[in-house]
């Protein structure tokens, strides 16, 4: 059983506990969160939540998948209160059963971290004195203790560090400035902003935003960390690698600034997803590196009436530009109606980038966020900004509503939030799919660059780097099925079609790229 539930009533914690009783299971861990009478010296009365229940209940399904995916257990049951507590009584409840007790402690403390820094759930504290105030359920001081119990009924109690000085001194240098002041700095403590890519271009603005002092700030990211990242990544450690990106950046922009929300987000941000998303913040910024999701995302932009800070950069420039409905300067389709074809423009990986570049444009998206909160001129919601890294040239180009545009012109035709994605084509093979024997067939030739290759290395695999590959005389022969990998899939895509047009008969294309077959091939040499 695998359920994750809110209510309004106070929790069983026996029955709970009894219905997750499983004979194949030899191992129960579980996790109480209690409201506390006291927070920071000061005495509480109770507890007041409130929460967006269906992003909630999504995003905390989500959460128990993960942890059964990554930690193999037989069941989670995860229950969180929303409305009025006492003290005394239990905020959250998690249950963990699996046939060996390190993999229910594990995904035990996976699901209640991961439900208290990515559920939408906001607490006010009721004091004795009757004053009343919201409060992050994920900072220091909040009002329950965290109590773990397994079968040897040990305690495990986490503290965030409290910092020893207040919001004052923190933000004190931008306050002084006469455009922004207190009320302006009360503005981005009240802001939610929802940052999708916490790569190249999500770092340094997830950076600039923390640091600002934006209240809510979302990381939507599902990807791990590779060595490959760290030149430009800039949130991140070596000693990261291998990692969940989306936790990681959590976790620094939390030690950056520990008065503000982060929340993370860690699946694909798609039509199914983005719905909710758009739903909980104000402003989003697009650090995708994708043409399928920077159009879905300004499509979104318009079908749900949120403004989407979009850059995009290649190689030694970028550009940039806002998306804000009902702008004189349209949208995205306004310019290009379509994107360009899978595969025509090669993303970091396949061309190569400057770190700095990716940085000076981060830096730039968070700008742009915090003039639009502040109300101060200069925003790129009718302009398309240029700019080259070398020269330091910059072009700042007019943009003018298309009235024939489908998404925001006059007569529109796109009302629906739709993938403009590629259908998979018949030599496309996804190797979660694939058995442990139809693996076994392929020849796997490996299309990334050494240095793509050094970061995840593919065993056994041959070398034929993509910069390189010359379909009418490829470093392999037909005498066995022919599996192409990449990165992520486009560069297999296309080699495989240059072979299918030369008669090429067993030539596939890994679906997901060298992540997705190489978990495959783990898990079929265990």
């Amino acid at each position: 059983m695998f359920r994750f539930e809110v209510s309004g009533e106070r929790l069983d914690i026996p029955a709970l506990a009894t219905s997750l009783r499983d004979r194949a299971s030899g191992a129960f861990a579980s996790f109480e969160g209690w409201v506390r009478d006291h927070n920071d010296g000061r005495k509480v009365d109770g507890l007041g939540y409130e929460m967006f229940e269906p992003l909630a209940l999504s995003e905390g399904e989500t959460i128990l998948r993960e942890a059964a995916e990554r930690f193999g257990v037989n069941g989670i049951h995860a229950i969180h209160r929303h409305g009025t507590l006492a003290i005394g009584d239990c905020a959250v409840w998690v249950g963990v059963v699996a046939a060996h007790r390190d993999e229910a402690f594990k995904a035990c403390r996976y699901v209640i971290d991961a439900l208290k820094h990515r559920l939408p759930i906001w607490k006010k504290e009721h004091y004795l004195d009757g004053r009343a105030e919201w409060v992050n359920c994920q900072h220091a001081g909040a009002a329950f203790e965290d109590h773990f119990h397994a079968h040897d009924h040990s305690g495990h109690h986490h503290h965030r560090y409290a910092p020893e000085f207040d919001e004052a001194a923190f933000y004190a240098r931008q306050i002084r400035l006469p455009e922004f002041g207190a009320e302006g700095q009360e503005k981005l403590r009240k802001a939610r902003v929802l940052i999708v890519g916490a790569g190249g271009l999500g770092s340094p603005a997830a950076l600039m935003l923390a640091a600002a002092g934006i209240g809510t700030i979302g990381i939507a990211e599902f990807d791990r960390l590779e060595a490959s990242n760290l030149h430009r990544q800039v949130l991140y450690a070596a000693a990261d690698v291998g990692e969940p990106k989306a936790t990681l950046a959590a976790d620094r922009l939390r030690a950056l600034n520990p008065f503000i929300d982060v929340r993370i987000h860690e699946g694909r941000a798609d039509a199914a997803t983005l719905p909710a998303l758009f739903a909980a913040y104000d402003i989003i910024l697009d650090c995708t590196d994708n043409f399928r999701t920077k159009y879905l995302l300004a499509d979104a932009a318009i079908l749900f009436g949120k403004p989407v800070v979009q850059a995009s950069i290649h190689r030694f420039e970028g550009q940039m530009l806002t998306i804000a409905p009902g702008s004189e300067g349209g949208c995205l389709r306004c310019l290009w109606p379509e994107p360009p074809p899978e595969g025509m423009v090669g993303n970091c990986a396949e061309v190569g980038v400057l770190g700095v570049v990716p940085g000076l444009f981060g830096t730039l998206q968070a700008a742009e966020v915090l003039k639009r909160l502040l109300g101060l001129p200069g925003t790129l919601e009718r302009h398309l900004l240029i700019l080259d890294a070398l020269s330091f040239e910059g072009r700042r180009i007019a943009r003018v509503r298309d009235e024939a545009c489908p998404l925001c012109g006059d007569a529109p035709t796109i009302r629906t939030l739709h993938a403009s994605k590629q259908e998979r084509a018949a030599f496309e093979l996804d190797p979660a799919d694939l058995t442990d024997e139809a693996l076994a067939r392929f020849q796997v030739v490996d299309l990334r660059e050494p240095e793509e290759r050094a970061a995840a290395p593919l065993a056994d695999a041959l070398q034929a780097p993509f910069s390189t590959f010359d379909a009418d005389h490829p470093p392999f022969d037909a005498s066995r099925p022919v599996l192409l990998v990449c990165a992520g899939g486009r560069r297999s895509r296309i080699a495989a079609e240059k072979l299918k047009a030369l008669g090429w008969g067993e030539v596939y294309s890994a679906v997901g790229g060298a992540s997705a077959l190489g978990a495959s091939l783990r898990r079929a040499a265990e």
